[in-house]
């Protein structure tokens, strides 16, 4: 009975590794985020670009968020690391932070081409390479670890850029793994990282994220950026043309990785066991629609998503929601620019089942594209924000139900997870 019990506690004790590899390209490459007709190339670098990844093991399982300075996670490049990762037992969860200065050219479809460049499976495998390596080192380097997490709301870093009047995410959270030697930080904050693209538009850099992450490491000895809900999420960008990419990186980074820090040092703890969930399902045909019910453009929405959905034919028409959570702290991922709505409501689910410290993440495991709330889709905004709405409308791939249906498959993964 004393052996049973003592096997069940070792196998319910939190371990944690910390691993990173870089893919700074060596020379210009297509850089992503976009539209252009001939390539985006690169003319210089600003900063290092890294493939960063969190090892967890208990309860049975492990897992590896791999998070990479990247614009977006396509299906191949998801599947891809899952492959690489095979042998280890690893559930597999692949996050791009949506830097517009980094490297593109990995994904081989029309419409990608234009975002991302002209496909390179060079750089596919560059960055199969990257996530391994750091994965790899994660997994390599597992060692008993104290999980501790806080959140606080952190204004004037963002808005929203569909609808002035519309809901606002200023929530950064902060998950702190402390080990005997060594301490990791995970921090999320919602915002669109095109300080470097706007500013300097030909340089590599990983933009606030890689940025928030080289103030950490003065402090912590890894340190990973998540980002959150990224539909209708704008980003502190001063209108002063004389303002540098530097500064205004420094602007946007600094009072982030100050309020990480002070929140990583107060976190709580929030408990050892590790689980893992996550839903599938078959989203409906492509059926991107860019105005709104109640704009009279409608008389041509119907000519343009005949466009629109040849342009987007190539988009792998499968959904999928997965979530890890270690106690009180939980990752929720979504493959979508994540509508603020949608976010809200997933972490407020969250925090109803119990999971005190959420973060609805963009950007992983795949793309559908902009997912919103199907409410969201119904009254045009103001004229001031007119054009990106509808941009992000077009860019909802699957039709106007997709962001419904991810947030049902969520609700179930945040059901089991609690």
């Amino acid at each position: 009975m004393d052996g049973s019990i003592r096997e069940k506690e070792m196998e319910e004790h939190l371990e944690a590794g910390f691993g990173e590899a870089e893919f700074t390209p060596a020379g210009p490459v297509p850089l992503a985020g976009y539209t252009h007709w001939k390539d985006r190339m690169s003319t210089g670098v600003r900063d290092p670009l890294f493939a960063r990844a969190l090892a967890l093991r208990g309860n049975g399982i492990t897992v590896v968020l791999v998070a990479y300075d990247l614009l977006m996670v396509t299906e191949d490049l998801y599947q891809g690391v899952r492959s690489r990762l095979a042998d280890t037992g690893a559930r597999v969860m692949v996050h791009g932070t949506h830097t517009h200065s980094s490297v593109g050219g990995f994904w081989n479809s029309f419409l990608a081409r234009r975002f991302l460049g002209t496909y390179d499976p060079g750089i596919v495998r560059m960055l199969l390479d990257a996530g391994e390596r750091a994965a790899r080192a994660a997994l390599g380097n597992l060692e008993p670890a104290e999980a501790l997490a806080a959140s606080a709301v952190l204004p004037g870093l963002n808005g929203n850029r569909r609808d002035p009047a519309g809901p606002k995410d200023e929530e950064i959270t902060v998950l702190r793994l402390r080990r005997r030697d060594s301490d990791g930080i995970l921090v999320s904050y919602p915002a669109h990282p095109v300080i470097v693209a706007e500013r300097d538009h030909h340089r590599i850099s990983a933009d606030f994220p890689g940025e928030v992450v080289r103030m950490l490491r003065q402090d912590w000895d890894f340190a990973v950026f998540v980002q959150g809900s990224l539909g209708g999420v704008d980003v502190l960008f001063p209108d002063d043309p004389a303002v540098s990419a530097d500064d205004n990186l420094q602007r946007m980074a600094s009072p982030l990785a100050t309020a990480a820090t002070t929140l990583a040092r107060g976190a709580e703890p929030v408990g050892e066991t590790l689980r893992w969930e996550s839903q599938e399902w078959t989203p409906g045909p492509v059926d991107p629609r860019p105005f709104f019910e109640d704009q009279w453009q409608a008389r041509v929405d119907l000519p343009l998503r005949w466009l629109l959905r040849r342009l987007v034919a190539a988009v792998p028409r499968r959904g999928r929601v997965q979530g890890l959570r270690v106690g009180g702290f939980g990752v929720v991922g979504f493959q979508a620019d994540l509508g603020v709505s949608i976010g809200l409501e997933v972490k407020r689910m969250a925090r109803e089942r119990g999971i005190r410290f959420p973060i609805a993440a963009s950007q992983t495991d795949g793309y559908l594209g902009y997912l919103h709330r199907a409410e969201d889709y119904r009254h045009a905004p103001p004229e001031s924000h007119r054009g990106m709405a509808v941009y992000e409308n077009a860019m909802n791939f699957f039709g106007r139900r997709t962001g419904e249906e991810a947030l049902e498959a969520a609700r179930a993964v945040i059901g089991r997870l609690a």
